[in-house]
């Protein structure tokens, strides 16, 4: 194995963390909103819409399956993942590490490349031993003759390139080197998970919009009914249109986001987008964990893990001033660290809150469903009543969803922070 192949395995490895801040910028891209159609199409265009409800009940199915009553982490992936037939892969969010290195293609090049290095460096030294080894006894044998010069002297110098590959071999396996190997782990995993919580919140939005979309096709369908007996106006009739106009686009905008960022988890993972392969959920955050945080403890580990603040303490310094501008310098770095650190502990601490009032909410909104629902049952509502009341349930059960989330990305950068792998998040 020459130098320059090594050298090409380090360049692989170094190429991991570019691929993976792309990743983690297409995630944030990929949940920015597309712009919405201009509302207000004419109770022509309005006519079209309605009629095309029918069509598009099919597609909801899915939708309202993942929305269904009572099932808190809908659209969070575990509808997704208890439709899958028995023998698909479920993609489950506390095993992406292992998908990673199991199935993305540049990040098992670059862990391949190291240890077929590895191997060949440790296949080559034995032959050189071994070469060298007969080289002595040939030296031995031929003693006292004009063969023996050369022989001692292809000795010594098998002898040499085995002592250069050893101390090859043992730089491969100094802990700078592995660190090499988990810090591309680190980032792609980084990376897989915003994606998959960025995806399982397109899911839970995409339900609760479905479910919006029927209310807004009700409510059009019954104004349009009043119309046509003199009871509603034709500005009415087209502020109905233009409000289900703006909610298919909504819809339509988070199921493009869901599949865009399907296609994008699954390519990482390396495996195939079809129906054998299910999306599982985001856990919930665990707020055991957040109220148990050592503020000064974490802070500690966080500074002192900072790839800043231990580039510049293994840096040399022999004079004076060199002393000097480099404990400058650690401070600072120290400082900066410091500064990096209160701000994911801050935000962490206020997506804790704004989880908390989310799941306030829906729980409010969850009594009030079931007073929904029994009113339904009494016959006291019409369908657009009901599917109004059903949309905002949904609604609250979405943010009290996306909150739950949120608060989980927060806490995994937290952890990602203090371990000391802020570096490669983009």
């Amino acid at each position: 194995m020459s130098v320059d192949r090594f050298g090409k395995g380090l360049r692989r490895r170094k190429a991991g963390r570019s691929a993976a801040a792309a990743v983690l910028a297409a995630a944030a891209l990929g949940m920015t909103a597309c712009p919405v159609m201009a509302a207000g199409g004419g109770t022509q265009e309005a006519g079209k819409i309605a009629a095309e409800g029918s069509e598009a009940a099919g597609k909801r199915d899915e939708a309202e399956e993942i929305a269904a009553e009572g099932s808190e982490a809908a659209g969070s992936g575990e509808a997704e993942e208890n439709a899958a037939p028995k023998d698909s892969v479920i993609v489950e969010y506390d095993n992406l590490r292992q998908l990673l290195l199991d199935g993305n293609l540049d990040l098992k090049q670059a862990n391949d490349s190291y240890e077929s290095t590895k191997k060949n460096y440790q296949e080559l030294m034995e032959q050189m031993r071994e070469e060298q080894a007969y080289m002595k006894f040939m030296a031995v044998k031929y003693e006292d003759t004009e063969n023996e010069a050369a022989y001692s002297a292809n000795a010594g110098i098998l002898g040499r390139q085995a002592s250069m590959l050893a101390k090859r071999i043992e730089a491969l396996n100094r802990k700078t080197q592995v660190l090499v190997l988990e810090e591309n782990a680190d980032s792609y995993t980084m990376a897989a998970q915003s994606v998959m919580n960025s995806y399982n919140q397109a899911v839970l939005n995409m339900a609760a919009k479905e479910k919006s979309v029927q209310a807004k096709e009700a409510a059009y369908q019954a104004v349009t009914k009043k119309k046509s007996v003199g009871a509603a106006t034709a500005a009415e009739v087209m502020e109905a249109a233009d409000r289900l106009l703006a909610e298919q686009n909504l819809s339509g905008t988070y199921r493009q986001q869901a599949d865009r960022l399907r296609f994008q988890l699954l390519s990482m993972l390396g495996l195939e987008d079809n129906n054998e392969v299910a999306i599982g959920a985001v856990p919930e955050p665990d707020l055991s964990e957040i109220d148990g945080i050592d503020f000064e403890k974490d802070k500690t580990k966080a500074v002192n893990n900072s790839s800043s603040v231990q580039n510049i303490r293994r840096s040399r310094a022999g004079s004076t001033e060199e002393i000097r501008r480099k404990a400058v310098q650690e401070a600072e770095a120290e400082g900066n660290a410091e500064t990096e650190f209160l701000a994911a502990y801050e935000e962490l601490q206020a997506a804790k809150l704004e989880y908390q009032a989310a799941q306030d909410a829906y729980e409010s909104a969850r009594i009030a469903y079931h007073s929904l629902q029994k009113k339904n049952q009494a016959g006291m509502l019409d369908r657009t009543e009901y599917l109004e009341g059903e949309a905002a349930y949904l609604e609250a059960q979405a943010k009290r969803g996306s909150a739950a989330m949120e608060l989980q990305q927060a806490l995994e950068d937290y952890r990602w922070l203090v371990k000391g792998a802020e570096e490669t998040r983009g």
